[in-house]
């Protein structure tokens, strides 16, 4: 059972705490690179328990700083890209992405003040038609290249929520595989009889039937870049790619799933204490011989989280998932819950936190920090078809059966 002091550790993330600490060590994804444009070239975000403002320049350049002029306090939101940055509409300071003020221009010839002042601001990077934001002590990181922002041949879309939660009770859902045969198999069944039609019902019991079946085994394995889920389920053998490939959790926050040709990235991204944005990246590679359209820009879509009744809209899978974090309310009391042997997962990550907290607070760098550059990070996903294989498993297709780190079984 957990203590209070640690329950604060491992939920708060504001600046100073060790949970904050930890995750200003890595790159964030905040938006997608298509929501920052001529019509709508800036957007207010939080981060970390922090507000601040994206904005992109003239010259397309991208920079995250806080959200107020050191003028007289006018929301830089409102500001005017231009080739040095962004000019405040109130007086017309002008801000480079590093935060500087470059121009005061009602101050007098020749004034060196405003070399005296410079804004908050934080790194960015664009990768795959992502906006990262890099909070945290120098030297900065290398932004990971993970294999669904460097394929070419595919098509990607992404989508975003908010939701009113603590980041660590929707991602523990990650570290939980059982819960797929009851929220979304059974729960998800059920209320699909009230809100789906037919052709959607259909669609997500077939998804739901495969995914959804009575779980065996499940086991975790602790790898470079985090965790890696698998699951035996019934009527598999154990040469099964649920249980031999499975897929990674990546360190902190990002659950890696895949299936057939649909890739997709997960992450819940703590915006403070009680609240997420959950982010997914989604990918579709081509069918055999499918060769599919170059993509200019790679949409976005702000995902809806109540139907107009006020109720969680539940009649998708991540839905329901959002659902049950949601309802555990704005922080989950872990000091009461009573965990059982499905949930072994997660205890082994809440330890992981716990060590990698321990060990920024001792000036190391934790897992998943990355300081040599890659051209590519390739992932495994059990039943996916990777660009250029024929097989599901892509290049972990002949991966040998090991017997996982932590192994439960259910029967």
């Amino acid at each position: 059972m957990l203590t209070q002091e640690m329950q604060e550790r491992l939920t708060r993330v504001g600046p100073g705490t060790p949970m904050g600490e930890l995750m200003r060590r890595y790159w964030h994804p905040i938006a997608a690179s298509s929501e920052l444009d001529d019509d709508n070239p800036t957007k207010e975000i939080r981060l970390l328990g922090e507000d601040l403002v994206l904005f992109r320049d003239a010259r397309g350049r991208v920079g995250c700083i806080e959200p107020s002029c050191a003028h007289r306090k006018a929301n830089l939101s409102y500001g005017i890209p231009e080739p040095e940055g962004i000019r405040c509409p109130y007086h017309g300071w002008l801000y480079d992405i590093d935060g500087q003020c470059v121009d005061q221009p009602s101050e007098p010839e020749g004034s060196r003040f405003k070399e005296k002042v410079k804004l908050k601001a934080y790194k960015v990077e664009e990768l795959g038609g992502v906006i990262f934001v890099y909070m945290g002590p120098q030297p900065v990181p290398v932004l990971p290249k993970w294999d669904l922002f460097m394929w070419e041949g595919v098509t990607r879309s992404t989508y975003s929520v908010d939701l009113p939660c603590n980041w660590l009770q929707c991602h523990e859902n990650s570290l939980d595989p059982v819960h797929f045969q009851w929220l979304h198999r059974y729960y998800g069944m059920w209320r699909s009889s009230k809100n789906m039609d037919d052709e959607t019902r259909a669609g997500f019991d077939r998804t739901s039937a495969v995914r959804g079946k009575r779980h065996v085994k499940i086991g975790f394995d602790r790898f470079e870049y985090g965790i890696i889920k698998r699951r035996l389920l019934e009527g598999e053998a154990e040469d099964s790619e649920w249980w031999r490939i499975g897929h990674p959790i990546l360190f902190p926050y990002t659950l890696r799933v895949g299936q057939d040709h649909w890739f997709e990235f997960q992450c819940r991204v703590p915006i403070d204490d009680t609240h997420t944005m959950h982010f997914a990246y989604t990918v579709m590679t081509p069918e055999p011989g499918e060769v599919m359209a170059p993509q200019t820009t790679i949409p976005h879509e702000i995902r809806p989280l109540y139907f107009e009744n006020g109720r969680i809209k539940d009649d998708y899978v991540v839905g329901q998932d959002q659902l049950a974090w949601i309802i555990q309310g704005p922080i989950m009391d872990r000091l009461t819950e009573r965990l059982g042997v499905t949930d072994v997962g997660l205890i082994m990550y809440r330890n992981m936190l716990d060590e990698q907290m321990k060990i920024v607070e001792d000036g190391g760098d934790p897992v998943n920090v990355h300081r040599e550059e890659k051209s590519i990070i390739t992932l495994p996903t059990e039943f996916a078809y990777y660009p250029g294989y024929e097989e599901t498993g892509g290049p972990f297709r002949d991966q040998k059966l090991t017997k996982p780190e932590l192994e439960r079984s259910l029967i």
